[in-house]
């Protein structure tokens, strides 16, 4: 990810004032609760579905970039013992958490301190009272940092573990390793809507964004579906045919590539006008841009050489080129049959 680096410093500047401090106040039922897997001791352990995406928000650009946040989930202790093998902290017991692997677009930051590689360690708080009046209920700040235009999508992973600190009185075993996934393509929960209103968003995006994924699939498919034609004739790609140049046309307003471009725009100005108020065009546009981007996901399962065949085809033989418009489209490897 170019240029994140410096962004890092300006998006925790812009976010260390009002939204840090919501962060902080912030109480939300989803939280991760910190337990134990035994009474007094065991290991730690977080009660949370770590199935649950976390999406983010615009929140502006940052020099280059485009920066998406959340500040959900934050960390809670366990408020109450739901399961089995799940138990409250001893008081005074402090946790860290220490980051295992993190994406390069992808950050977190607890007070003042900013994760954004393997190894960075944090103390979360101190369980000094029980519930969400404890020190140990804090809300870490999420940031995707995006090298694309505002409204793109994208999303990130986080693994992490937990830690008892070094002056704990109870000795705690370090907690497994947990994932989250951090994405902009999710639409928001907005309760603040006339739920009417609401429903009919909904109900055009999931529409707008049908229309659009079958589109782009068909669009694609077409071209990808004269290639392995020509490909099953013989044919070499470094001269393609009529047909495969025509299926695959990189013609600035009509070819395959302007046409999904043209489809995008459509269906978020359609989404858009029955959303007024609802969803904001940005989170609308990003949600799209999942489409797309798992629409290219599919192909790629389809059509195993598919960034191979288009990167001859319609970028030159530029295999980069074709990686920067066609993000998701991810080659396969692996072959059927036994081999030596």
């Amino acid at each position: 990810m170019k240029h994140t680096t410096l962004a890092f410093g300006l998006a925790a500047a812009l976010l260390a004032g009002p939204a840090g401090a919501l962060a902080q106040q912030h109480h939300h039922h989803g939280d991760m609760e910190i337990g134990s897997t035994a009474p007094a001791g065991g290991d730690l352990i977080i009660e949370y579905n770590f199935d649950t995406i976390v999406r983010t928000d615009f929140a502006g650009i940052v020099g280059p970039l485009a920066l998406y946040s959340s500040s959900n989930p934050g960390f809670t202790p366990l408020l109450d013992e739901p399961l089995e093998g799940l138990y409250e902290l001893v008081l005074g017991s402090t946790i860290e958490m220490t980051v295992m692997t993190i994406d390069p677009k992808l950050q977190l930051q607890l007070g003042a301190a900013v994760m954004a590689a393997e190894g960075d360690t944090v103390t979360i708080g101190t369980q000094d009272a029980p519930g969400e009046d404890s020190d140990l209920h804090k809300h870490p700040t999420f940031r995707l940092l995006l090298d694309t235009p505002e409204g793109e999508f994208g999303e990130g992973r986080v693994s992490f573990r937990l830690q008892g600190g070094s002056g704990n009185a109870t000795s705690y075993g370090d907690s497994k390793i947990y994932t989250l996934l951090v994405s902009t393509g999710h639409l928001p929960v907005n309760e603040n809507v006339v739920p009417l209103d609401g429903a009919r968003c909904q109900k055009a995006v999931a529409k707008e964004v049908r229309v659009f994924v079958g589109k782009q699939y068909k669009r694609m498919a077409g071209c990808l579906d004269a290639i392995q034609d020509f490909k099953a004739k013989g044919g070499d790609l470094e001269t393609p045919s009529k047909v495969v140049l025509g299926k695959c046309s990189t013609d600035p307003l009509k070819g395959v590539l302007a046409m999904i471009a043209a489809d995008r725009a459509k269906a978020l100005s359609k989404a858009d006008a029955k959303c007024a108020g609802t969803f904001e065009s940005v989170a609308i546009s990003s949600h799209l841009g999942m489409g797309q981007c798992r629409t290219q996901e599919l192909l790629s399962g389809a059509y195993a050489s598919a960034l191979e065949d288009l990167a001859v085809v319609m970028f030159g033989d530029d295999e980069e080129a074709a990686e920067a418009a066609l993000p998701c489209l991810k080659e396969t490897q692996g072959e059927t049959g036994d081999h030596d």
